[in-house]
């Protein structure tokens, strides 16, 4: 049952949640950095940002329980908070937590329910083949002009098939998806602003393979539809040598009607002892040009890459040293820090990337999970 559970969106903390006996268990994952950060940005333009700072990395804390029903049912519980570890109000709003997944799971030999807050399905494909989560060179970085592809959406309902000999599947429906799906001009109540996701996931030994599909609501305004999203994902160890790649085509990118892309990323480690070596590509085409806006997609692309050693202390402890770079067309603002969190959040536009210019960053940390 772990084994099926950990396999599917639900993986990283319903298994733990419908193994464990009933009262709550407090667990948490510390993650903080210090980063050197430069768009190479122009003084004279206004665009410039060069900083060192101190960043708080989507560091969590959470409490999750269970129950026996009898019958070989269990119902589960999980809350988790993301917490603002420096101090410097850089969560949403300024607050000190922010919300992350948070669900109750009914489960029994026909598999599990969830409702909640929670990752849909074709995030969760992705995020097993990043070999940089929520740090400088993470795969998110690429998701820019409004594209709707790894998200965390309240309002979930999903259910986890069991384990078939190392394939499961996780089928997510988000009701009323305005609010997690904020598009301007969308409308708010009264509609029908819905989303689907899907996922198939073979993991059994070195092979993980993962296909995701995903279908959010068209926000019903002029030039709109609804963006449609396939994911491709898979790993392969070969003993202390692992592969990692992924492909992903969007169509109607943020609802916009023919604001298409694909991003695709090809990582690789190796394991030496307690050191693991790291690195990773990502690339993002150009959009297509939106319906009605000729050129609109022109030199939209951009390129990233990542370098990084790992060194592992202890079970729940690890040490960092990596370095990210992305390239960015004449009409891309990325940054190679955007989804590691921290200070560099809400500061402004001088955090954004530089057009036609190398976002770069040099980063070391430490993880503690408990």
């Amino acid at each position: 049952m772990k084994k099926l559970i950990a396999a599917a969106v639900a993986a990283a903390v319903i298994a733990p949640v419908t193994a464990m006996a009933s009262g709550p268990v407090l667990y948490g994952k510390l993650q903080m950095s210090i980063n050197a950060l430069d768009n190479n940005g122009s003084t004279t333009a206004g665009n410039e940002y060069s900083e060192v700072s101190l960043n708080s990395n989507h560091s969590r804390l959470g409490i999750k329980g269970s129950e026996d029903l009898g019958n070989g049912m269990k119902v589960g519980y999980l809350i988790e908070w993301q917490v603002d570890m420096d101090g410097d109000g850089s969560n949403s709003g300024g607050a000190d937590l922010g919300e992350r997944n948070r669900a109750v799971t009914l489960s029994g030999d026909w598999g599990t329910m969830l409702a909640g807050r929670w990752d849909t399905p074709v995030k969760s494909v992705g995020r097993k083949v990043d070999l940089f989560p929520e740090r400088l060179g993470d795969n998110r970085n690429m998701n820019s002009n409004g594209v709707l592809l790894d998200l965390r959406v309240p309002n979930v309902l999903a259910y986890v098939t069991p384990n078939m000999n190392g394939f499961s599947s996780t089928i997510g429906y988000v009701f009323d998806a305005g609010t997690g799906f904020a598009t301007p001009g969308a409308p708010a109540d009264n509609s029908d602003n819905s989303a689907f996701s899907i996922n198939g996931i073979y993991n059994n030994g070195p092979i993980y393979v993962g296909v995701g599909y995903q279908d959010v609501y068209d926000a019903n305004v002029v030039g709109s539809d609804n963006q449609k999203t396939i994911r491709v994902a898979g790993s392969y160890a070969f003993g202390d040598f692992k592969v990692l790649g992924s492909y992903t085509d969007v169509s109607n990118a943020g609802t916009t009607d023919g604001w298409d892309t694909d991003i695709w990323s090809l990582g690789a480690s190796y394991k030496m002892g307690n050191n693991t070596i790291k690195v990773q590509l990502t690339e993002r085409d150009e959009y297509d040009d939106a319906k009605d806006m000729p050129n609109s997609g022109d030199e939209t692309g951009a390129k990233q890459w990542a370098i990084a050693l790992d060194h592992t202390m202890s079970k729940r402890t690890t040490v960092y040293v990596e370095y990210a770079d992305l390239s960015n067309d004449d009409n891309s603002t990325s940054r190679s820090w955007a989804a590691a969190g921290g200070n560099t959040a809400g500061v402004g536009t001088n955090a954004a990337g530089t057009k036609n210019r190398d976002t770069d960053g040099f980063g070391v940390g430490i993880i503690h999970k408990f």
